[in-house]
Order: C-alpha cells, then structure tokens, then sequence
C-alpha cells in the first residue's frame, strides 16, 4: 500500500495536535508540536482498546473504562471500544454514564452472537486502529499502561503483546489457594524484564493487544467463554489458540511488565465450588486442543471414544485420592473435575457430527 504521508490528517488536542499516518498499511499517531519535525522514534502505533462485556458487571465495567480514559497519552493515539455480548444490551447504560462526562468519548457495539471470540472479533472489526488492545470488564489499568503494551510494535515482526496482571483481592485468601497456579484466576507475572516469548508460553486476554493485520492473516481466535453454561463444550482455546497460529506464522509474542493492571477477584471466585468449575472448563478446553491435533488421523472418533474413557478413569483416580490425601483434598478433587470434564468433551466430540465440525473449522472469525 503506498504512503499517505504527504497528506496527513490531522486533529487537534489542546496544546499539542497529532497527524495520523497511514504508512505501509500501518495507522501511525505523530505528535506536532512548535513544528517539530517528525522522526521515526517519534511515531507511536494508533490504538483501539477493545472491551468485551457481558453485562453482569456493570460497577466493574465502569471502573475499567475510566481507567483507560485516564491514559497518559496524547488525545489521537487511542479509542475505546466496548462490545455487549449480552442477550440484553445492558452495558450501553454503563457507557451512557461514561460518556455524560468523559473527556474521551466511548463507542459502543453489540454482538448478538454468543461467545467471548466473536464479541473479540466484533471489536477488531469496529476498531479504526492497528494495533487491537483487549482488556476485562474487571480490570483497572495503570495510567501509562496502554504507552507500555504498544511500545514493542515498533517492531514490524511483533504480533502479539501482553503485560502484568496483578490480583486486587476483594475478600480473604483460602487456605487451600496455594494449591493451585494463579492462571486459573487469569493472573500473570513473569518477571520484570521485557522478553520475547516462546510456545508453549501465552499471554492472557485480560491484558493483551494484537496487531490488527496478524489477527485476521491467522484466523484470529478461537472459542473462548460462551456466557451459557449449557453451551460450555463449544469452548476452545481462547488467546492461547490465537497465539500458537502467531507463533506459527512467524510472528514474535513479546511480554511488557510495564504494561501491568489490576485484575478484580471477587469473594465469588475464591470458592472451591469455583475452582472445581474452573478445573472442569479447563478440561473441556485441553480436549478442544488435543481434537485439533489430532485433525487428520486415522480412526478420529474411535481414539476419542478410548480417550474418554482413560479421562473417567484418570478422574476416579484423583477422586479416590483426594479421600485418602485430606491437606491436598481440594485439588485432587479440581483435578478430578478437570479429567472428567476433559472426558466428556471427547466423549460429545466423537458422538456429535456438528460438535466436531465446530472444534476442527480453521477459522472463527
């Protein structure tokens, strides 16, 4: 695509204006100040943070979107983008809220389409920028969180960024939270060095951005939440799956601890009634993975079918464990939900034409 650098557009923003630059089929924001001349060092990605919402959390989703309106950035280089997937459309009140005295106005957008990828999608086509930042409805980010995520797509060859998710507890820790990997409750840190990652290593969809362009070149995500419990088996990989096609196709996945938030946990989600449902979807989601592996292999429902039936065995097992093991009763029994959940999927996969059909499809977008 040729440069449009001849003819800029630009908008205003009190003291300092910013020219936006389509350059190479990539969106740039330029501050110009005092007619400073423009440098390369001096070109910063144009964002559009994206946040999808279901609509229960309409406290959260409030805190969320005016931390990210509270960036310390100059007034062109991002947009918010809130997408309902809601049966019922209630977020758009959140945002009328929002917007009665925002400094930075929030858009909005439905998705009707259940499920967290498709409301992900929704928001990448919606956003005018380049670089796609997704965060939570629940979290709260720090004030020059959005400059450190898009910092590492200066270079070209960086797909996927992802940054520090801190927990905000909002009641007190079990004893038997130590137990399990921070994971589980989407809470990331590693370290405080920025590093390029390697597969199988992933950034979490709380607090993560994707270059625009890489998005829709690999198939963008795969299924992730669904919102109804009922449709729990049509889950997937979520951003894990996204980031295996980034590594894949060549492009880095980089992790900025600069680039941190706050992720609200609430009482709700320190319960072992939790973490066993938490355990169950992760099994549904390694059975997703272990189908799309195994795409192409002879005898396909057949090796499901003897799969299932290891998982329920692998479940009894941790089951009977957890009652001779009392101080690691409530994992072993996490772990039970997990393989039985795992078991299951196989188990609907290999019997349902259309399941499997939804599980092996190449792209969701």
């Amino acid at each position: 695509m040729s440069s449009t650098r001849d003819k800029p557009h630009v908008q205003d923003s009190g003291a300092e204006s910013i020219a936006l630059f389509e350059e190479d089929g990539f969106v740039w924001a330029v501050p110009r100040s005092g007619g400073e001349a423009m440098t390369e060092n001096s070109k910063t990605p144009y964002a559009s943070v994206i946040v999808p919402t279901y609509g229960e959390r309409p406290v959260y989703l409030n805190d969320a979107l005016r931390s990210v309106q509270g960036q310390r950035l100059a007034g062109a280089e991002y947009e918010i983008v809130v997408i309902d997937n809601s049966p019922t459309g209630s977020a758009i009140e959140t945002v009328n809220d929002v917007n009665r005295d925002a400094v930075r106005p929030v858009r909005y957008a439905r998705e009707p389409r259940a499920g967290l990828h498709n409301a992900r999608h929704a928001g990448a086509r919606e956003a005018h920028g380049e670089i796609l930042v997704y965060i939570d409805d629940d979290v709260i980010v720090d004030q020059d969180w959005l400059k450190a995520v898009v910092s590492p797509f200066r270079d070209p060859q960086v797909g996927c960024v992802g940054g520090k998710a801190v927990p905000l507890w909002e009641a007190a820790l079990p004893d038997w939270y130590l137990q399990f990997d921070a994971g589980y409750l989407s809470l990331l840190d590693l370290g405080e060095e920025t590093k390029e990652l390697k597969w199988p290593a992933c950034v979490w969809g709380c607090n993560m951005a994707v270059r625009k362009s890489v998005l829709f070149s690999v198939g963008g995500f795969n299924p992730d939440g669904v919102g109804n419990k009922k449709r729990i088996w049509l889950r997937g990989d979520g951003e894990c799956g996204l980031q295996e096609k980034i590594y894949k196709n060549g492009f880095k996945t980089v992790y900025e601890p600069k680039a941190w938030l706050q992720h609200r946990i609430p009482a709700s989600r320190l319960t072992i009634e939790y973490f066993y449902w938490r355990l169950f979807t992760q099994g549904v989601q390694e059975s997703y993975e272990r189908v799309r592996r195994n795409r192409g292999q002879r005898l396909l429902i057949v090796r499901l079918l003897a799969h299932s039936a290891f998982c329920f065995l692998k479940a009894a097992h941790k089951y009977q464990g957890s009652l001779r093991h009392v101080n690691s009763r409530v994992r072993l029994r996490a772990d039970a939900w997990s393989w039985y959940g795992r078991g299951q999927h196989q188990l609907r996969t290999a019997l349902s034409t259309s399941l499997r059909k939804h599980v092996l499809q190449e792209s969701y977008l």
